[in-house]
């Protein structure tokens, strides 16, 4: 059999079909997550199941002899020598301790989503609970005359490097077509083993992905100067021999003598068997949402097989790389238990080519300017790709970890660097001084709400204007309007406040006009906002008191919110807003991001719908509750969608944090609300404090490593992405200081609501007027 039949053999040959519609024979076994596809994604997402407490059966099943291994080194140290126990992503040992069942040399040929099934081509049958698909990408072969002939081969697999290694010990002269990525990296490979190597690639310059021919012409000179020999605009139109390959013939004519060949033209997703499963593909990749979500019900897909939705890039990608499988992979498996987190990470590519060593960061391809930085003489050196004034890309030869993280961060967060553009020039010009984004977190607390608004309006004024907005409760209320009108929210807040606000009659004792006003309150509620059930008419038994699950209505608000959100216009805002909600049947807090999903009133009214007084938000068919009651701590969110690096947080507290103890009955009940409801930064200080400790024991011990070594080492993106600092966060607080009992997040009176504005506003200005004051801030 020749290196191509075997090729198809592996890849079940022609596809079959799913079967038309008729009797449905039932599985023969079931398994709750079924994972198809023997690669990394599977392994990690396999691996974050039962790290997360998925407590259900778990299958993975590849086509392949062997258990899950990184792909990488095949085209590296395995064409050397036998790496077997290094390239294996999890010991066996660990799936038998995690309960993961493998299934080895099994292909799928056909998926049922209607009846969750899909078939084997032994013709086993598995049923399924949740699918993902990531069966990833395999090679284009070689479609000219002799491309059949021993000798000739592809780089994908295992068994394939192994086969190329056999080869390479008995040949003289090898021919790699394709001068991308792989094929650069093979080359340079088998110069290492001593054999005369030609590349062959069919456009004008090696490595095209890199989008700049300063890079690819570096990258000719230096493989040149080792010793490969580089056609350009050269393909390969025969291949010559009896029973194995001689020569390969050029489209110019020439006749390269060799007897071994490498094709390394590119990919193709393995998704032929999905052709009549109803599940949309797109050029050949199955296409998923932001969360990995495939069309199918219950049927996600990750790594190189998925073309999924790029909030970053705004815009419908695939990419094939490994560190993309792994962070699909792991993600794929949390949406598949209902976490239903957006994939809006910044993929890195990190190659080999020889002694040389680089990460590529980001999406290069739409970049309309680049900045150079270093030189690439003593390689340390790093390109920035912009689009307008924010980067998309970064290419990176030995430049410092902390300063490769915080381009991600960047790219990740779209961040204009226009007032430092000129300076990124300069080696020695830390990123530090770059501005990252402002996020404003603003938390639940009903009235006093009000307060976030006399905050907003001194912000403004002291031109600092959010990119984020976190907000639960009330604080969603307040962040829908901030995000709806960027860098000029006062006015609406203003506005909406003044509407949700209450006349109550005037007589002259303060205390007896706040008891009064609050009695009114609770007795007729809130014009425009609530109003009670008891004065809505009971025309039917469910509207009885004994079935009401909430003391009053909240529709109202729903218009008045209309008028102050444009809702359509929240995707595209340049502020994002995040909030949350608590799922009432699953007790599970449920995030909402305004570039993600689409927001309307109902999740803004779900943030803020505290029982009992409030009734549950329904959204497509799930209940929700106000988030508070699990956690009004919006800076979590924050921290948990957009990352913890190189932001200026504020704070809004509308809790005290501390407080004497309670002297009577209303104030223990004041006291327990403070403490339910009062913001705190995760207490991660020993967290900080043990991570700094490993990075030093990490760097310690890289530090005792041979040099060339360490330096290799100090490129891999898991270095990268554990050992970079991303930038700083500070967190500025702007505390709530007055009490005015324990009706407060209830009392809307004009006098009230006017009252916690003008505090919000002078508190605000108090601290940020402090030139060198005592800011609450963190260091990560």
């Amino acid at each position: 059999m020749t290196d191509r039949q075997s090729r198809k053999s592996r890849t079940g040959g022609a596809v079959k079909r799913a079967s038309s519609a008729g009797s449905v024979t039932a599985p023969s076994r079931q398994a709750d997550f079924l994972l198809v596809g023997g690669g990394v994604a599977s392994a990690m997402a396999a691996e974050t199941l039962r790290a997360e407490g998925a407590a259900g059966s778990i299958l993975i099943l590849s086509n392949e002899p062997v258990r899950p291994y990184h792909r990488p080194p095949l085209s590296k140290q395995t064409l050397i020598e036998d790496a077997e126990n290094r390239i294996f992503v999890h010991s066996e040992e660990f799936y038998r301790e995690k309960a993961i069942d493998l299934e080895l040399d099994t292909t799928v040929i056909s998926v049922d989503t209607e009846n969750h099934v899909v078939t084997t081509a032994a013709g086993a049958r598995i049923g399924y609970g949740k699918l993902l698909i990531a069966t990833g990408a395999m090679p284009k072969d070689l479609s000219v005359p002799g491309a059949d002939l021993a000798g000739i081969h592809t780089l994908r697999r295992k068994a394939d490097a192994e086969e190329i290694r056999r080869d390479a010990a008995g040949a003289r002269h090898a021919v790699v077509l394709g001068g991308s990525f792989l094929g650069m990296e093979t080359a340079m490979t088998l110069l290492g083993l001593g054999l005369d190597v030609t590349m062959i690639e069919a456009g004008p310059q090696l490595l095209p992905y890199l989008e700049s021919a300063e890079l690819s012409a570096y990258f000719r000179s230096y493989v040149e100067s080792r010793g490969v020999t580089v056609l350009l605009n050269e393909t390969a139109t025969a291949c010559h021999g009896a029973e194995r390959v001689r020569a390969v013939e050029t489209n110019s004519g020439q006749r390269l003598p060799c007897d071994l060949v490498i094709v390394s033209i590119g990919v193709e997703p393995a998704a032929g068997f999905l052709q009549d499963s109803g599940i949309a593909l797109d050029d050949g990749h199955i296409v998923v949402d932001a969360f990995l979500c495939t069309n199918a019900p219950d049927v996600f897909a990750a790594g190189d097989v998925a073309a999924f939705y790029d909030p970053v890039f705004e815009r419908r990608r695939h990419v094939g790389h490994w560190d993309n499988a792994v962070k699909q992979g792991r993600l794929a498996a949390r949406n598949m238990i209902g976490r239903r987190l957006p994939y809006d990470e910044v993929s890195y590519f990190f190659c080999e080519i020889g002694e040389i060593g680089f990460n590529m960061l980001g999406w290069p391809e739409v970049a309309e300017e680049r900045i150079e930085r270093g030189a690439l003489e003593n390689r340390s050196f790093s390109m920035f790709y912009l689009k307008g004034d924010v980067p998309c890309a970064l290419f990176s030869i030995g430049r410092p970890v902390d300063e490769t993280r915080r381009i991600e961060s960047m790219i990740r967060h779209r961040v204009n660097i226009r007032a430092v553009r000129d300076r990124l020039t300069d080696p020695s010009f830390s990123l530090d001084h770059v501005p990252m984004q402002t996020a404003l977190v603003l938390q639940g607390g009903g009235a006093l709400g009000a307060f976030e608004c006399g905050v907003v309006k001194a912000l403004e004024e002291e031109r600092i204007f959010p990119d984020i907005v976190s907000g639960i409760s009330i604080g969603a209320f307040n962040g829908a309007i901030i995000a709806s009108h960027p860098r000029c929210a006062t006015e609406a807040l203003e506005s909406f406040w003044a509407e949700l606000s209450v006349t109550t009659p005037g007589i002259p004792f303060a205390l007896g006009r706040r008891a009064l006003a609050e009695l009114q309150i609770l007795a007729f509620g809130v014009p425009g906002f609530f109003e009670p059930r008891w004065m809505q008419p009971m025309a039917s038994f469910s509207k009885l008191p004994f079935n009401w699950t909430s003391y009053y209505d909240t529709a109202p608000v729903k218009e008045l919110l209309a008028k102050y959100v444009d809702f359509a216009a929240l995707k595209t805002s340049p502020v994002r807003l995040l909030l949350s909600a608590v799922n009432v049947a699953t007790a599970e807090l449920v995030l909402f991001d305004s570039y993600v999903n689409d927001l309307t009133a109902d999740h803004i009214l779900a943030s803020g719908s505290l029982p009992p007084g409030f009734p549950w938000t329904v959204i497509d068919g799930k209940a929700y509750w106000d988030a508070g009651i699990v956690s009004n701590s919006p800076l979590d969110l924050l921290m948990d969608r957009c990352g913890p690096d190189g932001k200026r947080v504020f704070v809004v507290d509308l809790f005290a944090g501390e407080s004497p103890l309670p002297a009577n009955m209303a104030e223990v009940l004041l006291r327990r609300d403070e403490i339910v409801y009062t913001e705190s930064i995760r207490s991660d200080l020993r967290r900080r404090e043990t991570i700094s400790a490993y990075r030093k024991l990490i760097s310690h011990l890289v530090s005792r490593l041979d040099p060339a070594e360490a330096a290799r080492l100090e490129l891999l993106p898991g270095y990268i992405q554990l050992m970079g600092d991303g930038g700083e966060t500070t967190i500025t607080r702007f505390a709530r200081q007055r009490q005015e009992g324990a009706s407060s997040d209830y009392n809307f009176s004009t006098e009230t609501i006017e009252a916690h504005v003008a505090e919000g506003y002078a508190e605000a200005k108090k601290v940020l007027g402090m030139a060198a004051g005592p800011h609450d801030s963190s260091h990560k």
